[in-house]
């Protein structure tokens, strides 16, 4: 059971009839995307938990009443020359698949046309599993923010340690998926909902190895040495469904 569907479908309705995101200013980088968002959810009626500008997954939904309960994590990029500005996102200080209490969690992936304080029209849409993008757990959990002391001629400065991900967008796992809207679940969840059609299959393979630690030298001409360990679960393939709306 998902609420997924139901916001997918809400999410496709608002792009398709031209509802588009709103800056709150001109300066505005990412409140327009969660507030055009959170409306589709408001207005389905379900319970309705964001978790501030630090907090990750940026919405919860769900609760005892409406269950289940989910997480939903809003990204937006914006289109240059009819592609996506970049093929990857940051995600800071959070792993995109770190354990929400056993919750399943989703990305929201938003392309847009327009700029400034101006309607942002909505090009593209996807709604996609964590698991697409990473299935690894517990792992940025572990990697703590850290400060290394004695760094400058005096030895009372510091280097801060500060954790960030980078991971492919969801549009550069399925490419074919500019300017359509979306639904990607596990292939596992098998959604039997006439409303949906399934538009194709994607499959990820799991690298034989991990990346445990890395060490950085000061010098401004060592690349970073990775050190990486073999992976138990190395070449499983995940598959994942890839929906539109019929």
């Amino acid at each position: 059971m998902t609420h997924s569907i139901e916001i997918f479908l809400a999410a496709h309705q608002a792009m398709t009839t031209g509802v588009d995101m709103i800056p709150r200013s001109a300066n505005d980088k990412e409140y327009f995307a969660q507030d055009w968002f959170a409306a589709r959810v408001a207005a389905l009626g379900l319970p309705l938990h964001p978790q501030g500008r630090a907090g990750d997954p940026d919405l919860w939904v769900g609760d005892d009443t409406r269950a289940p309960v989910e997480g939903y994590e809003v990204k937006s990029m914006a289109l240059r020359n009819g592609r996506p500005a970049r093929k990857d996102y940051d995600s800071r200080s959070i792993n995109p698949a770190e354990p929400k209490d056993d919750r399943d969690c989703f990305l929201v992936f938003l392309l847009y046309t327009g700029s400034g304080g101006k309607p942002r029209p909505i090009h593209s849409l996807c709604i996609a599993h964590r698991d697409l993008i990473n299935t690894d757990r517990g792992g940025a959990a572990a990697h703590i923010e850290e400060k290394i002391e004695g760094f400058g001629s005096y030895g009372d400065g510091a280097i801060r340690s500060r954790k960030q991900y980078r991971f492919p967008s969801p549009f550069t796992l399925d490419p074919t998926g500019l300017g359509r809207c979306r639904l990607i679940l596990p292939a596992e969840w098998a959604p039997a909902d006439p409303r949906l059609v399934q538009v194709g299959t994607l499959e990820r393979s799991i690298a034989y190895t991990r990346l445990d630690a890395y060490s950085i030298d000061l010098d401004g001409n060592t690349r970073p040495t990775p050190h990486a360990a073999p992976r138990l679960d190395a070449g499983q393939v995940r598959r994942f469904q890839v929906f539109e709306q019929t």
